[in-house]
């Protein structure tokens, strides 16, 4: 059983990212099983705390990254931008750079879900933008935003969903995920991280 990490980029007990969390965490398919992990279990980065003693929530986040498969982000928008949520948990993940960080090589997708009828795409840009700069490897096709979150939920007997057109552009990008874990594409990612910490010798 091969794993995904799904993470929700807000701390808001009802957010709109978190729903969206769970419905991609109940809809992946045969194969694949969802984990989570609570990002406010993550203090602000600080070196100074980091290392052998680094806070327990930091081993955890960065066991549940090693241990997954690949990894999905929700998230808001923020002032135009990633929120500290995301940065400061990515900016933890990518230490220690050596030898390889908990990202290298990750396949890693993500959909912004915001109340705005016109924002999102500048926060998800930022994650795929770090993601890949850390030497994961972020999935380019489709970028998906939520916009006008609010209107995207239904009570499908009982259980929270999407209206079908969401739905069908979220299982759509669950699908590319997964496609990217299966046609192996952190292999480039991680070989260029390999060679590049091999020059450094």
């Amino acid at each position: 059983m091969k794993k995904i990490l799904v993470l929700s980029g807000s701390l808001r007990k009802d957010s709109f990212n978190s729903r969206l969390a769970n419905y991609i965490s109940k809809n992946l398919p045969s194969g694949y099983e969802a984990t989570s992990f609570d990002l406010g279990q993550i203090p602000l980065y600080n070196s100074d705390i980091d290392g052998e003693n680094s806070p327990a929530g930091v081993v955890a986040f960065r066991d549940a990254l090693k241990d997954a498969d690949g990894v999905f982000w929700t998230s808001p928008e923020y002032n135009y931008a990633i929120p500290g949520v995301v940065k400061n948990a990515i900016d933890w993940a990518s230490r220690p750079m050596m030898p390889k960080n908990s990202i290298v090589g990750k396949p890693m997708n993500a959909v912004v879900a915001t109340m705005s009828p016109t924002n999102g795409s500048r926060a998800l840009a930022d994650i795929k933008r770090i993601w890949n700069n850390c030497g994961g490897y972020s999935v380019m096709t489709y970028d998906t935003v939520l916009q006008a979150a609010h209107t995207r939920f239904i009570d499908d007997n009982g259980t929270d969903s999407l209206e079908p057109t969401a739905k069908a552009t979220v299982d759509m990008c669950i699908a590319n995920l997964v496609r990217a874990i299966e046609l192996n594409a952190g292999a480039t990612p991680l070989a260029n991280w390999e060679a590049f910490i091999a020059s450094m010798k």
